[in-house]
């Protein structure tokens, strides 16, 4: 039985004649707005689109667990432990008061670390020249904590617990990826973009390719776009940085796969020199 999952003791019912607990591992849990949850409430024999969605998660294993779905209100927090055991309505389900913070605190003491990397592009604006300069991230490495600094005051009040995943409305990753933070820091020597996100569990390939693709828009157009019209001042004077450019060289990461490409050129321009 896996340790990284919530499990809740209930009996579910359908014409039981005890209350013998059972148990009931969640192994996904969706919010639902107020009127989706009380049409499930009230109609739990109806089929449901979300139950149909997720029926494969739903099953009862040679131990006697239930592997269930858990639908919550997410306005009110209450909700329904369902194993809908291949159907798509509520066949076996468990009002659950208080489901939506149950998951909250539970998921918050299981959160794990994922880090994206990605290059910074940091420029100064030279008056004398009346140009832009973009300046090497090795040089600028020394002011990381003045640049973090002033990416804290660029986040907004709302940004504060969840960072980027504030403004995330797919709906499809709130259940694994809590919040995700940016910041700056020195690796191999350069000062590089990092997005610090907390994770519940472990993401698939296409959940880390939906995510990605989710914090490199973030990165070009919205927290970063507001980011790089912002000064930051620094020991060498008022700088822009930005988490995204252009240039074919722009990329968002994993860590470990950041470090390799990093490694790579690195060699590459070994056996060229």
């Amino acid at each position: 039985m896996s340790k990284e999952k919530l499990i809740i003791k209930a009996n579910l019912l359908r014409k039981e004649a005890d209350f013998k607990m059972n148990n009931c591992i969640v192994e996904k849990a969706v919010p639902l707005t107020h009127k989706e949850f009380e049409e499930l409430k009230n109609y739990p024999m109806r089929d449901n689109d979300v139950i149909a969605e997720n029926v494969d998660v739903m099953y009862c294993d040679s131990g006697g667990n239930y592997h269930c779905l858990l639908l919550f209100d997410k306005e009110q927090g209450d909700g329904l432990l369902i194993d809908s055991e291949g159907y798509y309505y509520a066949r076996y389900a468990q009002y659950v008061p208080n489901a939506k913070l149950l998951y909250q605190d539970f998921t918050r003491s299981h959160l794990q670390e994922l880090r994206l990397c990605c290059p910074l592009e940091i420029t100064q604006y030279i008056e004398e020249t009346d140009e832009i300069e973009v300046l090497d991230n090795s040089q600028m490495a020394q002011y990381a904590d003045e640049i973090n600094c002033g990416i804290e005051r660029n986040n907004l009040p709302e940004e504060k617990e969840r960072g980027l995943m504030h403004w995330y409305s797919d709906g499809r990753l709130d259940d694994k990826i809590y919040s995700a933070h940016c910041s700056a820091e020195v690796i191999n020597g350069e000062l590089t973009g990092v997005v610090t996100a907390k994770i519940f569990g472990e993401l698939s390939d296409d959940e880390m390719e939906r995510f990605t693709r989710y914090c490199s828009g973030q990165l070009s157009d919205g927290w970063g776009e507001s980011l790089e019209q912002k000064d930051i001042r620094t020991g060498i004077g008022d700088v822009n940085v930005s988490f995204w450019n252009s240039s074919d060289d722009w990329r968002l990461l994993p860590e470990s796969d950041y470090l390799d490409g990093n490694d790579s050129q690195s060699e590459d321009m070994e056996m060229k020199i």
